[in-house]
């Protein structure tokens, strides 16, 4: 609502697409984990999804659609989540360990958070300028 009020569309097609992948992956979770009894493919489904964010918000950076340096920070927080995602399926199914389990529980929630603090970055960054102005 504030980068839409601000006329920032940069800053708002990344908070907007970043809130449609969240979105997304809220409504397909449950029914996911009722058809994925072997554990295998939700992990797969996840890495996509990030992924997915990932190349598109990377497209819309080269075509000057979002900021760049939004860009190259969320996706540096979010790469990790598909390794993540597939360390974790490795871990439970092909060596049967459970090395992953707090790493995973622990890192997740933290790159979500890490995402959704990236969207308001332009916040900050205009803040801060404010800031800078008024002490000049």
């Amino acid at each position: 609502m504030v980068f839409y009020l601000r006329k920032d569309w940069l800053a708002l097609r990344f908070t907007l697409v970043t809130g449609l992948f969240f979105l997304y992956g809220t409504l397909i979770h449950n029914s996911l984990r009722e058809l994925d009894d072997p554990y295998i493919w939700r992990y797969v489904v996840w890495a996509f999804n990030d992924i997915a964010w990932m190349a598109l918000i990377a497209y819309w950076a080269i075509k000057d659609k979002v900021y760049l340096w939004q860009s190259v920070i969320g996706q540096l927080v979010v790469i990790s989540a598909p390794i993540l995602q597939l360390f974790r399926l490795v871990d439970r199914h092909l060596w049967d360990l459970s090395y992953s389990t707090m790493l995973y529980k622990t890192l997740l929630p933290l790159i979500n958070i890490g995402t959704v603090v990236v969207c308001y970055l332009p916040l900050l960054y205009l803040f801060m300028r404010k800031n800078r102005s008024l002490k000049s």
